[in-house]
């Protein structure tokens, strides 16, 4: 039982990365991105926010170098660099960031909207504006 497991484990696993290495690049997303604007908090908290600190750079040879977040410490911030893909879904793109030593790490992001040189991604029912500089 355990051996059929391990190989329907690895099947699902092998689809999975199929379908994401066989994903196009999705050339509205080959930008410099800076977050701008957070809602709901004003611009005495820009500093905390990381606006105009917090960016993705997603070239289209799929490498990145972005900073976010520290998981640990959501006022300080940590570099990212590595390779990126999207997938869409309907009018749903998920932006999937991998970074670290042999890109092991990872982060996925929804993007709600993405027209000319604006992004929204919603994260935690809360909208980050981004604009690509």
């Amino acid at each position: 039982m355990k051996v059929k497991f391990t190989y329907l484990l690895f099947g699902v696993l092998f689809l999975v990365l199929s379908a994401c290495s066989n994903s196009s690049i999705d050339n509205r997303l080959v930008k410099k991105w800076t977050l701008t604007k957070v809602d709901g908090y004003g611009p005495d908290k820009d500093k905390i926010l990381g606006i105009n600190t917090i960016y993705f750079d997603l070239k289209d040879d799929e490498t990145f170098k972005g900073r976010w977040y520290d998981q640990n410490n959501m006022t300080d911030f940590i570099d990212l660099e590595g390779k990126w893909l999207s997938t869409q879904y309907d009018d749903k793109i998920d932006l999937f960031l991998f970074y670290g030593p042999s890109q092991k790490k990872s982060i996925i992001f929804s993007i709600s909207k993405v027209e000319g040189n604006d992004m929204t991604m919603r994260i935690s029912e809360i909208d980050y504006f981004f604009k690509a500089k």
